[in-house]
């Protein structure tokens, strides 16, 4: 069941829920404008506009860059091009509200995936800079070995890796001893 947090003109629930009535998506009606923070629970978030203003753009554009959900924005048709000129370039997918109840599934399958991308990217993004510390912290323990002994930098890597194998621990460990001896 993919969970869509809806924000916008509650008469406008009733009739979401009718052209996705097919699909298993349960509805939920934001209180007020959602934030990053509550989006996490949802697969993603629809926002049903009466008046699309620059206000309201500066918000949603605020919410996608924070939070790592699909945004969808039903707009009124004579609105649509504005909406999709201040939003389309943060990826947010944007419809007229009068458009065909068809391509409301459509438009939220399409939300829905791009959650789960948004969230894999996040995760990932998280690994990298995991292991771009363990770099740091690496280079900086050899920076120690090179100052207070007098190694080259690859006499350095090697007594690192070398200890790393020998100890049977992640390099980052030895890293860590290194750095506890060296700079305290």
């Amino acid at each position: 069941m993919n969970r869509i947090l809806v924000s916008g003109a509650s008469a406008a629930f009733a009739k979401l829920r009718a052209a996705a009535e097919s699909e298993e998506y349960e509805f939920v009606l934001a209180e007020g404008e959602p934030r990053a923070a509550e989006c996490a629970g949802y697969d993603a978030v629809l926002f049903v506009l009466p008046a699309f203003t620059q206000g309201r753009a500066e918000r949603i554009a605020a919410l996608v860059r924070e939070a790592a959900a699909g945004v969808a924005v039903l707009v009124r048709a004579e609105e649509r091009a504005a909406a999709e000129e201040t939003l389309g370039g943060l990826g947010v997918l944007v419809a007229s509200a009068g458009a065909n109840a068809k391509n409301i599934p459509v438009l939220l399958s399409v939300a829905v995936k791009i959650t789960r991308r948004l969230r894999l990217l996040g995760s990932e993004n998280v690994r990298l800079r995991g292991t771009i510390d363990d770099l740091k912290l690496i280079d900086r323990a050899k920076c120690a070995l090179i100052q207070y002994l007098n190694m080259t930098e690859a006499d350095a890597h090697r007594f690192i890796e070398k200890q790393a194998m020998n100890r049977r621990q992640p390099k980052r460990e030895v890293a860590l001893e290194i750095l506890k001896t060296y700079e305290s």
